[in-house]
């Protein structure tokens, strides 16, 4: 499953807090008479519903699939030579015997290197595919702040952002924008 909430990661969610702390310390009376406009945006639901956020989704998905085949496959293996070990504990040599239990720990090591190769792999996909898709959101963020006048947009973080009118999220017209730029 996505992690989705790596694209609001805990700078985006300090930046957000730090920033709506030093406009409502800076300009208090600003705020009160509403000359600011602020914006709320759902990063985790913009990349759960925008198509570049499906298309990661299924880039991990068929990653995820193709691991845990190869990955079951490997450690059938070493299982086999486990039960061959178990097996002709009584009735083979000494050397044939201690030979399985060498291939059985090389393949064992290969198991959980195997595993943890692929684990860094899958991180590493879902972060370049998480950056690529803050780059696409750029270009959106400022139109939208630009033909919406928006002084602040705030990511919706749990604990930043407590509560927030549907006037103010904008959401939905990301996820429109992001889809149109990315359709190419």
């Amino acid at each position: 499953m996505l992690h989705r909430s790596r694209i609001g990661s805990n700078l985006a969610v300090a930046v957000s807090a730090f920033a709506l702390i030093i406009g409502l310390i800076a300009a208090p009376a600003a705020f009160a008479q509403g000359q600011y406009k602020i914006g709320i945006v759902n990063l985790d639901q913009v990349l759960v519903e925008s198509e570049v956020g499906k298309a990661l989704q299924t880039r991990l998905d068929q990653f995820t699939t193709g691991v845990q085949a190869e990955g079951e496959a490997k450690t059938a293996a070493a299982l086999e030579l486990r039960q061959r070990i178990a097996d002709g504990a009584n009735t083979l040599a000494e050397d044939k015997l201690a030979e399985l239990q060498q291939e059985y720990e090389a393949t064992a090591t290969e198991v959980g290197r195997f595993r943890d190769d692929k684990q860094r792999e899958g991180q590493k996909l879902q972060q370049e595919g998480l950056a690529a898709i803050e780059r696409q959101l750029q270009p959106v963020f400022e139109t939208i702040r630009d033909e919406g006048g928006y002084d602040l947009i705030l990511n919706f973080a749990p604990g930043v952002v407590v509560m927030t009118s549907e006037r103010i999220d904008i959401t939905s017209q990301v996820v429109e924008r992001l889809n149109a730029a990315t359709a190419n």
